[in-house]
């Protein structure tokens, strides 16, 4: 069993901790979409609409699942379109918290700078993964 995982994890693109990290935050993104699609948060669907929150939704579900199946891997050309998206989902939520009606500025700043802190780590993973397909060393 020990070696069946070693195994499997050596399989992991290098580097492995930073492909496994990224494989977590993907999925986190798809159970984010798939949340708002069963309960849709009333406060944002009143701000942007249902098909426009769907879409979101959508946007993040496809992200998170196509980023987690092409991370481990290294399948590099198909997670710059998830990181892709998750970015532009994540854009589309910091303008709908921006335009919602302060209620306290503390929740506002607090909700924009953890926007902020998503797309600079997806930012992150476009600059290691831009130049190539797949791994470069193969």
């Amino acid at each position: 069993m020990k070696n069946r995982l070693m195994n499997l994890w050596l399989k992991v693109q290098e580097p492995r901790a930073l492909s496994a990290i990224y494989f977590f935050a993907y999925q986190v993104v798809a159970v984010a979409g798939a949340a708002v699609i069963i309960d849709p948060p009333h406060s944002i669907q009143s701000g942007i609409g249902a098909v426009l929150m769907f879409s979101w939704a959508g946007l993040l579900v496809f992200g998170g699942i196509l980023g987690a199946l092409t991370t481990l891997p290294g399948i590099w050309w198909l997670e710059r379109a998830a990181a892709l998206a998750c970015m532009f989902a994540i854009v589309i939520y910091g303008v709908v918290v921006i335009s919602l009606p302060l209620t306290q500025v503390s929740v506002r700043v607090l909700s924009i700078c953890f926007v902020i802190f998503a797309i600079l780590a997806f930012a992150v993973r476009l600059v290691k993964i831009r130049h190539s397909a797949y791994d470069p060393e193969q």
